[in-house]
């Protein structure tokens, strides 16, 4: 699905899973799930956060090791 989503496919790759999602409902609902999740990820990061609790969460995180 990402691919397809990230237009990375050749055209005749495209092209079949274009006539998948026309015949496969749940692939449909995978796809219409998938494609608002972005949606809603690129509207949430151009929100700017309260510093506050940009200053809670960074206390929040843990080192890596």
């Amino acid at each position: 699905m990402q691919p397809y989503l990230d237009r990375a496919l050749s055209d005749s790759e495209y092209q079949e899973a274009e006539e998948h999602l026309a015949d496969c409902s749940y692939c449909r609902k995978r796809y219409r799930f998938e494609a608002t999740l972005r949606q809603y990820v690129r509207h949430a990061g151009a929100e700017m956060m309260d510093p506050a609790l940009k200053a809670k969460l960074v206390a929040l995180r843990t080192p890596l090791e």
